[in-house]
């Protein structure tokens, strides 16, 4: 029986010894030795400060209690205002004692502070040792998308506090690493970066090139839409503006939250202008602009909100980017619904966003790791969706293309149709035009026939009746007068006669001139007496040269011009009134003018008057053809002359007929 007596004082000292060890709980340590170039902070004790009004020692004392927290993994605690303090025990070996770099491997951080704890673990000397964050300066010039500072560890124990406040996620991704070793991880990762971002350059300046083309809004819509994805990718992974100029960030922060919304605000808008392009519902393209909407006021309030309240801003960017990607399910599936196939590339689309959105919202709870893939992964949704959108675009422009082709086929043919339609119209009218021209001359043919055969009868008849009144003497005076009426009767009627000839070479292009040295002061002083004998109180009042007048112009032509306008002065003189006709030889040619008192011929009008068959409306009670002034223009201007009208001295009208000075002249007749 003694066996069992010792074997159960065994059993109770084995149980006292494990009483201890398992009511003492054993101090997270990290262990820094030579076997790797970089090591992460864990595990270690965090601690959450709500007012953020702990001190050092305050928190150390809290940190190393029983009962503080330890976290063996990092996840992310979402967008607090707190102050989020850790107590991390290294362990160096002494092989590994040297240069390491302090890294916080989250870019968009505020500030996180750094704190050596003394050997006796009082945190009232706590040493600080340096801060990293957007809004401090760089401790080193080492250039990386990390938040990182030298530090060089001695072998044995160090205990290092930690201090950290963001308006961004709060994440405390914390790692030591040799140099040699951030570098290369470094160019890994730029090189990864770099091919995203040149996927993202090709495809901007493809859409340069489309709106280049097409002048469409959506293009720009979608290089708005392209340039905020590259500022997420830029921020979200440290190559943003605060890896190019640290400085500048650390003065002006740059907000991812801001770059986020827009990408909402571009994504929806984007969806909403190309869904107006296709047969869906009308609520469809419109539950996509409420959404661009509401994210573009999102966009604006992270740019205006003070710092002190970006954590809240950023966080409700955050909570409505989850909801909204699943609603955008609800108009897609309305689209798809009315059997549209432009509408299938969205959900490509929506899927790699979902997935983009859950890889970080995974990563930010801690369920994933901080790693490469999981910080690139949303990036390749996201390239995903531009490409997907890039395909949409010309698509859209194929589409439009063809449409375009086939308006274009459709307005040929219309325009091919009314031209054979107005060829044939054409055609018609043409016909129509050439039997009116063959009636208009076997017409004119008529009555020239007509104009000749009564000229030529009555001109035999008037050459009787004068030479009867010229041989014919008496010595009563009366008679003579009255012979001497008949006589001027009968000079009446061959001008008359002459006049209708005139007209008919004018019309047909005939009018040539039998020209002759006449005298033109006897040919006015006949055609004053000619007109004398006419019924009527006439009236003429002569201003001739004392020495002839001599022109070589064609006399029965030039009389029928003088006649005309001097008819028309008596026409449109009032009764009893006289008529002035005047001839003059001046340095540039000879002058015959006829004036009238009249009612006058407006400024507007004496240019007109001249025209075929134009009378004035003041004329209108008047008998008349309006061929008379016509044919003095027509005569004046075939013996090289000018017409004109003027406002008369006494009122009334002043025709000028001018003649050129080549042969003309004053000599005496013997």
């Amino acid at each position: 029986m003694l066996w069992i007596g010792r074997l159960a004082v065994l059993a109770l000292t084995i149980a006292a010894c494990l009483m201890p060890c398992g009511a003492a709980r054993a101090e997270p340590v990290v262990t820094v030795s030579g076997a790797s170039a970089s090591f992460a902070l864990l595990p270690r004790t965090e601690l959450v400060d709500p007012d953020g009004t702990l001190s050092p020692s305050e928190a150390l004392a809290r940190l190393e209690s029983p009962d503080a927290t330890v976290e063996s993994r990092v996840y992310s605690r979402g967008f607090i205002s707190d102050v989020v303090w850790a107590r991390i025990v290294l362990e160096v070996a002494p092989e590994a004692a040297g240069r390491w770099y302090f890294t916080l491997e989250l870019p968009n951080f505020d500030r996180l502070e750094v704190f050596s704890v003394p050997p006796d673990g009082s945190g009232q000397t706590a040493k600080r040792l340096f801060a990293l964050g957007d809004r401090v300066p760089a401790v080193t010039d080492i250039r990386s998308r990390f938040h990182l500072a030298p530090m060089d560890l001695s072998a044995g124990r160090t205990v290092l506090l930690v201090r950290g406040r963001t308006n961004s996620t709060m994440t405390l991704a914390l790692k030591l690493w040799k140099l040699d070793a951030l570098l290369l991880q470094e160019q890994e990762f730029y090189a990864l970066q770099a091919f995203y971002v040149g996927i993202a350059a090709v495809l901007f300046l493809g859409a340069v090139g489309l709106f280049v083309f097409s002048r469409q809004l959506i293009y720009i819509v979608y290089m708005i839409n392209l340039v905020a994805h590259c500022g997420i990718w830029l921020m979200a992974n440290g190559t943003g503006p605060g890896y190019f100029w640290p400085g500048l960030a650390a003065r002006y922060p740059f907000e991812l939250h801001a770059f986020l919304a827009l990408s909402g605000t571009g994504t929806y808008a984007f969806a909403a202008m190309f869904l107006s392009t296709v047969r869906v519902p009308r609520l469809v393209p419109i539950s996509f602009w409420s959404m661009a909407g509401f994210s573009a006021l999102l966009t604006v309030l992270c740019l205006v909100v003070p710092a002190q309240y970006a954590v809240w801003s950023n966080w409700l960017v955050t909570q409505v980017t989850i909801p909204f990607s699943v609603f955008m399910l609800v108009p897609m599936v309305a689209a798809f619904l009315a059997n549209e196939p432009a509408v299938r590339p969205l959900f490509v689309t929506w899927i790699a966003l979902s997935l983009a959105v859950g890889v970080g919202v995974a990563r930010n709870a801690g369920l994933l790791p901080n790693n490469v893939l999981t910080l690139t992964g949303p990036q390749l949704g996201s390239v995903v969706e531009m490409v997907v959108f890039a395909y949409m675009l010309v698509s859209h422009l194929g589409r439009v293309q063809r449409e375009k082709d086939a308006l274009q086929q459709a307005a040929l043919a219309a325009a091919r149709e009314y031209e054979m339609e107005l060829e044939q119209r054409v055609a018609d009218r043409t016909a129509e035009l050439d039997a009116a021209v063959e009636r208009e001359r076997n017409a004119r043919r008529l009555q020239q026939q007509f104009v000749a055969m009564v000229s030529h009868e009555f001109r035999t008849p008037l050459a009787i009746v004068d030479a009867a009144a010229q041989n014919f003497v008496t010595g009563d005076a009366g008679d003579q007068g009255r012979l001497g009426k008949i006589r001027a009767a009968v000079r009446r009627l061959r001008r008359m006669i002459d006049t209708c000839l005139i007209d008919e070479r004018v019309e047909g292009g005939r009018l040539h001139l039998q020209t002759d040295v006449t005298e033109l002061g006897g040919m006015i002083e006949d055609t004053v007496e000619v007109l004398k004998a006419a019924p009527g109180d006439r009236r003429f009042r002569l201003d001739l040269p004392d020495e002839p007048v001599t022109a070589s112009v064609d006399a029965r032509l030039m009389a029928v011009a003088v006649n005309n306008l001097m008819e028309n002065a008596v026409k449109y003189s009032p009764p009893g009134s006289t008529v002035g006709v005047s001839l003059s030889v001046g340095p540039t040619g000879i002058r015959i003018a006829v004036t009238d008192q009249g009612p006058g011929i407006p400024v507007s009008e004496r240019d007109r008057v001249f025209d075929r068959y134009y009378r004035l409306d003041s004329a209108a009670s008047t008998a008349g053809a309006g061929l008379g002034l016509f044919l003095v223009r027509s005569i004046v201007e075939a013996h090289g002359g000018t017409v004109t009208c003027e406002a008369g001295p006494e009122g009334g009208s002043r025709f000028l007929i001018d003649l050129p000075a080549a042969d003309a002249g004053m000599r005496s007749v013997a």
